[in-house]
């Protein structure tokens, strides 16, 4: 059976965040994604993962300067003390929290720089990623995001993540496939699986159009989630979606699927 992963920094959003991880255990996950949980304590959100008996499966590292819009520092050249502090604030959450991956945005493009001008930036700065984070036994995730959604973003196709995981070369560096964005950027999603699912070691999962639950839109995932099992997929499916009304009761695509259980056995 599939795992999934609640990502708490959308679901359950009529909660408190501290309180929403107690509402994905009582859901039936067994495990949480959180975009950006810097702004709470490392420890306030270890007690609520224990008290809920929860693992992380995925952080975001910091992004950067949020008021100038920045995703991602390691496509920038001179932001080299900036990407290190970045580094350093994720390796402390990842630690505490027992998170074994972290997303590491690659950024957005310099205006006018096109991604092939800032590459060997890009795997320097990757490079320098996975030397934190390898002895901590920590996987580094590149995802592609779609152009929808962030214009300049310097990394937006499926096939860029895999050649720069290919020249680099670490079992520690992987792919973050998040099928709505994919659906936006390139589409294709069944035979991208099938071609790099040797590269991929998350899945990430919301209707396209509106980033609600998966059985909105034009992707057909009850089809992409059997697919997954039957090629025996081992790694977290993140339900990184907007639900459209409350969080539970949304979910009931997960229960009618067999994903969920009506209620979490402890």
């Amino acid at each position: 059976m599939l795992k999934l992963s609640a990502n708490v920094s959308l679901l359950f959003s009529e909660l408190p965040f501290l309180e929403r991880f107690q509402a994905a255990s009582a859901a039936g996950f067994y495990a949480v994604e959180a975009m950006y949980p810097y702004e709470f304590s490392a420890q306030d959100i270890a007690r609520e993962m224990r008290a809920s008996d929860l693992q992380l499966s995925v952080i975001n590292l910091p992004p950067g300067d949020s008021a100038r819009a920045e995703k991602g520092l390691a496509a920038l050249g001179g932001r080299e003390r900036d990407f290190e502090q970045s580094l350093e604030k994720g390796l402390e959450y990842a630690s505490a929290l027992e998170c074994q991956r972290v997303h590491l945005l690659t950024g957005n493009l310099p205006a006018g720089v096109a991604l092939h001008e800032i590459r060997p930036t890009l795997i320097r700065n990757i490079e320098r990623a996975l030397r934190y984070f390898e002895p901590h036994g920590i996987v580094v995730l590149l995802e592609p995001l779609s152009r929808q959604m962030l214009p300049h973003y310097s990394l937006t196709r499926v096939e860029q993540a895999v050649a720069l995981i290919d020249d680099i070369g670490s079992p520690d560096l992987r792919l973050q496939l998040d099928l709505y964005h994919t659906q936006m950027e390139q589409g294709n999603l069944a035979a991208l699986i099938e071609r790099y699912q040797a590269y991929i070691d998350y899945i990430q999962i919301a209707g396209v159009p509106g980033r609600h639950e998966p059985t909105v839109g034009e992707i057909n995932y009850a089809y992409l989630l059997k697919m997954l099992e039957d090629r025996q997929f081992i790694g977290w499916v993140g339900c990184e979606y907007v639900p459209q009304g409350d969080t539970r009761q949304g979910l009931q695509w997960a229960r009618d699927w067999g994903l969920l259980p009506q209620e979490r056995v402890a």
